[in-house]
């Protein structure tokens, strides 16, 4: 079995039990993957081959090994000077959170060498609830509601990240048709006691993401209601809609623009999702074990162009890699290997492009 590089995270008592503790565990538990061996403890080690601190706050000591430390919540002069002072006093890199850190420090006069950040990872454990629309409609046997457009929604996209919650009559026909493109639907058609019915929708109103409205006949009451809950609507231009200063989220008259503004929700939901897609816990391990092999090789100076590597699309993981340490880390850091393997991790970025920012 090939010998791994020894890493020793250094997790004093007052980071434990919250997200630093939980930092420490993630990286614990992929790095082993890439080449090291990793050990937890208060204090450092001297028989390791790195230690890295979980804090600076408690990194100002003398080091016996090469040694990094992760740089967060420098909220004053006094810890941005106690930064700086570490990164001349034994402390090879200092490993921040974001851009943002980075820019700070370098402002300060700390050194581009010494600096590099990688974008915490996620669990992948929230995913997105569904848009709730609401409507508060009676239809009718001539179709004045223009329900008509909600089916042909249904069969141009699909529904999936959608919840509809329907109160009134005249729904059976076009509810199978929503739920065929994936959507879930709530549905209360009413009862005898209608001041009863009126109680319990207006409980749910303000539980809508929007409210929608697609008549064209003056306008609708229910849209006073959505409004008056702060809920935003997709109510048609017309009647006394017109007359409610900002009232009007989307505004829909024709069957492309009702199908514009719902693909335009998912796309807005996607695009949140997207930006945080590729930030797994094990691209967060990757980072910091590129950085230690870097600084055990004596490629220090080469850690932005090898973390500027990563850059570019897709999502996918290295590999590990079954080999010695520094023939693992020749291959690994190969540009070839690195987007053959891993295409892009969204978590790494590099210090060069912070720099050239500011």
């Amino acid at each position: 079995m090939v010998k791994k590089r020894r890493a020793h995270l250094v997790l004093t008592e007052d980071n434990r039990s919250w997200i630093i503790e939980k930092m420490a565990t993630r990286i614990a538990e992929h790095a082993p993957d890439f080449g090291f061996a990793i050990s937890v403890g208060e204090t450092e080690r001297v028989d390791v081959d790195i230690n890295h601190w979980m804090s600076y706050a408690f990194a100002n000591v003398p080091h016996n090994t090469p040694a990094t430390m992760l740089v967060t919540h420098l909220d004053d002069p006094y810890k941005i000077g106690l930064v700086k002072h570490e990164l001349v006093s034994g402390v090879d890199v200092g490993i921040a959170l974001s851009s943002h850190t980075c820019d700070m420090l370098a402002d300060a006069g700390v050194r581009e060498e010494s600096l590099a950040f990688i974008v915490p990872g996620h669990d992948s454990a929230a995913t997105p609830r569904r848009v709730v629309i609401g409507l508060t409609t009676r239809l009718y046997p001539d179709g004045r509601k223009r329900e008509s457009m909600l089916t042909s929604l249904a069969r141009a996209m699909r529904l999936d990240r959608f919840r509809f919650e329907i109160f009134g009559q005249g729904w059976e026909n076009v509810i199978p048709e929503l739920e065929a493109a994936g959507a879930e639907v709530s549905y209360w058609p009413g009862t005898d006691d209608f001041r009863a019915d009126y109680v319990e929708m207006m409980a749910r109103v303000p539980t809508f993401d929007y409210y929608l409205y697609l008549g064209r006949d003056e306008g609708s009451l229910g849209t006073l209601d959505a409004l008056a809950a702060g809920v935003r609507t997709i109510v048609t231009p017309q009647g006394f809609h017109v007359d409610l200063p900002g009232g009007i989220t989307h505004s829909v008259w024709s069957q492309q623009d009702l199908e514009a503004v719902f693909r335009g929700i998912v796309e807005d939901v996607e695009r949140r999702t997207a930006s945080v897609a590729g930030l797994s816990w094990t691209a967060y391990a990757i980072a910091h074990t590129i950085i230690w092999h870097a600084i055990l090789d004596g490629r220090k100076k080469e850690i932005a162009q090898l973390l500027a590597t990563h850059r570019g699309s897709g999502t996918r993981e290295i590999e590990p890699i079954n080999e010695g340490p520094a023939a693992m880390f020749g291959r690994m850091l190969s540009p070839r290997r690195i987007m053959s393997k891993l295409g892009h991790v969204p978590a790494l970025k590099p210090v060069r492009g912070w720099i050239k920012r500011r």
